[in-house]
This record gives structure tokens, sequence and C-alpha cells, in this order.
């Protein structure tokens, strides 16, 4: 079995939230744009960065770990290292539907494979 850690941490946050505020750059207007200043980007980066602390899909923050203790090792050290959302550990295993069958791939004919919660 595999165990991983997932969730998001701020420094990802901030690298998502700086890769948006580049996209709604080039999309204003150049009038626009003349007028944004270091504070409008920095005060629309640290909101945005905010909602999607809370908000985005939960990431792999860890390589597959042998053991469920090592992940949780891993979680609890990157609590302390920053702001963090969402941690918990997940387990690869065989995916199920929402009405609990287990799904197949239609290719291979054998059950899907994917991270579960732990």
């Amino acid at each position: 079995m595999h165990f991983a850690f997932f969730g998001m941490t701020e420094i990802l946050a901030k690298k998502a939230a700086e890769k948006a505020w580049q996209k709604h750059v080039t999309a204003m207007p150049p009038q626009e744009r003349q007028h944004v200043t270091e504070a409008d980007e920095s005060a629309w980066v640290s909101l945005k960065t905010a909602v999607i602390l809370q908000k985005a899909k939960p990431v792999q923050l860890s390589a597959p770990f042998s053991t469920p203790h090592f992940a949780q090792d891993f979680m609890t050290l990157a609590g302390r290292a920053g702001r963090t959302s969402r941690l918990r550990i997940m387990v690869r295993g065989e995916l199920h539907d929402k009405s609990g069958a287990l799904r197949i791939s239609k290719r291979t004919k054998r059950p899907i494979i994917g991270w579960i919660p732990y």
C-alpha cells in the first residue's frame, strides 16, 4: 500500500494567485493596465491567495510513503511550516462511483486505481 499527504499550502496558493494575476492583467484593456499599482497587485494577490487556500482542490504534497505513520509525520511538519488547509492522508485503492459501485476502466476492464481517503 502507498500513502500520500494531500492538502493546500499558502506557498502553492500564492503561486497560483500570482499566475492568475498575470492572466488578469493581460486581459485588462491597456488604459486600465496603466493605472494598476503595486499596492493593487499585492492586495489582489493576497485576497486570491486566501480564496485559493480555502477553495482549491487539494494537491499531493508528498511522495508516496510505505506506511501512514510517515505521512502523518510529514503532515505535522507541513502544519508547522506555514498556513495550510484541508490536510489529509490518502491511500492508493480502487475508486468507487457515487452509488458505491466499483469504477471499471472501459479500456482494460479492470478497476480504476486512484487516491482515496485513508
